[in-house]
């Protein structure tokens, strides 16, 4: 595994993780799970895909704490409906006035890898952190099906209160935290939540679910559970469309904001 995040972040984006690709998903998870693994989660793949991607499902354990965190991501990409409109080749990372260009690097190859770099650094320092599952699914842009039979019964089992969706976005230079469920008294935990990951510069709000009309992670949620959603993506990003990118500084940084999360999960007493 390359110890360099940008060198693997372009060998990432470099595998074409489209529905239909065997080889190239085989790839993809190959990829991501020895990462996990190396970072001391134990790793499945699980339901019978017919685009051949599975749902990768990692679990660690910490039988010192009792805290639970589910987090979300997927390793598939849109295809590329027009190759003419790309200024550069879309699977070959590509760094230009400060952001970086691919098919996926936004959604969500970029965020995944540096949340994947980070557990790996805080397994490596020793930190204390929750028990973990990881769901990352393959079948994200096509709507696929696989995910709603695999993830109720991964949810069911692990039981946890907080489940962090892939990413997230800044607006107007200001970072969002969103929230779930919809209810007119903000929980007090979000406000410790800003103050650790983002000095408290954040704007806190529900979320409007716009995303699609149902999303395997989303609607499996437990009623008692809080989704959270953050991330360093912005209104250039161009996800599912032609030059598709980055900011490549706030990419860097959403590394050590995720870790801080990871902690900060670990001490929070949810009520």
């Amino acid at each position: 595994m390359e110890n360099n995040f940008q060198e693997a972040l372009a060998k990432f984006i470099a595998i074409q993780t489209i529905a239909g690709d065997k080889e190239a998903n085989n790839s993809g998870i190959d990829f991501v799970k020895q990462i996990l693994i190396l970072s001391g989660f134990e790793v499945t793949t699980d339901g019978q895909s017919l685009f051949h991607q599975p749902v990768i499902v990692a679990k660690f354990t910490n039988s010192k704490s009792d805290k639970k965190v589910v987090l979300y991501g997927h390793y598939d990409v849109e295809k590329i409906k027009d190759w003419e409109k790309w200024n550069t080749p879309p699977f070959e990372l590509t760094e230009n006035n400060g952001r970086l260009y691919s098919r996926g690097i936004a959604d969500n190859k970029g965020i995944l890898l540096a949340r994947l770099y980070a557990m790996k650094e805080l397994f490596e320092s020793g930190e204390e952190i929750p028990s973990i599952l990881w769901i990352i699914q393959g079948e994200e842009e096509i709507e696929g099906r696989t995910p709603f039979e695999v993830i109720p019964k991964h949810y069911d089992d692990f039981g946890a209160r907080l489940y962090l969706e892939e990413t997230g976005m800044f607006r107007d230079e200001k970072p969002l935290i969103l929230f779930l469920p919809q209810t007119e008294k903000q929980p007090e935990f979000l406000n410790e939540l800003n103050n650790t990951i983002y000095s408290g510069n954040a704007i806190i709000e529900n979320r409007k679910l716009n995303k699609f009309s149902e999303c395997p992670f989303l609607i499996n949620i437990p009623k008692d559970g809080y989704y959270i959603s953050f991330g360093p993506n912005d209104g250039l990003c161009n996800i599912h469309k032609d030059n598709e990118s980055i900011n490549k500084i706030r990419l860097e940084e959403h590394k050590e904001v995720f870790k801080k999360f990871i902690l900060w999960a670990n001490k929070i007493t949810i009520k």
